[in-house]
């Protein structure tokens, strides 16, 4: 701990998420069912009372439809933990000139569940329905995103990560109950996931140290005949 290391994973991983749900299509239909208009669910990060104070346009207006994204929580994963080896070679592919195989050094990093909640927020029922409908089906329970080794590890090649999203398959629904006259209208849905992710080490800056050979004999026991 003595040695400073900030690799920025978790701001990545969050930005990983969103990226991962930032296709979201609103259409607008007719009366005959014909798409008309498309809009663009927008992302924010942070809780959902910070987003409903901090969306509002110059009207005094909601922009709707908002999803919001937070992480809540960070849990080392023991199910993902098989030793406590400080690092790992691993083989690359042979290089032409060489026709051998090279190999690089990774600090073994440290498996994290990074618990993360997000609250959709419509102002219309079929809005909601079409959102819920763009990613509930793809969850099942979850997706994998890929994305590689942080570049502060030093790597000669880039080294691939598969991380899964966890989607905990609950969606519970808030409706506008209680609305004042000044207050707009809007449907709320709030659910989490839990990000199976990788929080890394500093670069080894150490060199290895001096392997030394001493040549000893060994009598296993005193009643063999040893010269």
């Amino acid at each position: 701990m003595k040695n400073q290391y900030y690799g920025f994973e978790l701001k990545d991983m969050v930005r990983q998420f969103i990226a991962a749900f930032n296709s979201i299509i609103i259409n607008r239909y007719n009366k005959n069912k014909d798409v008309v208009d498309q809009i663009k669910a927008g992302f924010y990060y942070g809780p959902k009372e910070r987003a409903l104070q901090d969306i509002v346009n110059k009207a005094q207006s909601l922009k709707l439809p908002t999803i919001a994204v937070h992480y809540t929580s960070i849990a080392r994963d023991p199910d993902r933990v098989f030793n406590k080896i400080p690092g790992f070679y691993y083989s690359k592919a042979p290089t032409v000139e060489a026709g051998a195989f090279d190999s690089d050094w990774l600090q073994t990093p440290i498996p994290v569940n990074i618990g993360i909640s997000m609250s959709i927020m419509t102002k219309f029922q079929t809005d909601m329905d079409q959102i819920l409908s763009n990613f509930v089906p793809y969850n099942n329970p979850y997706i994998i995103i890929s994305w590689k080794v942080p570049t502060s590890q030093n790597l000669k090649d880039n080294l691939e990560i598969r991380t899964e999203i966890l989607w905990d398959g609950n969606l519970a629904l808030e409706y506008p109950v209680e609305v004042s006259g000044a207050q707009p209208a809007r449907v709320i849905a709030n659910t989490s996931f839990t990000m199976k992710g990788w929080l890394f080490k500093g670069p080894s800056t150490e060199d290895t140290k001096n392997i030394f050979t001493i040549d000893q004999d060994f009598v296993p026991v005193n009643t063999f005949n040893y010269e």
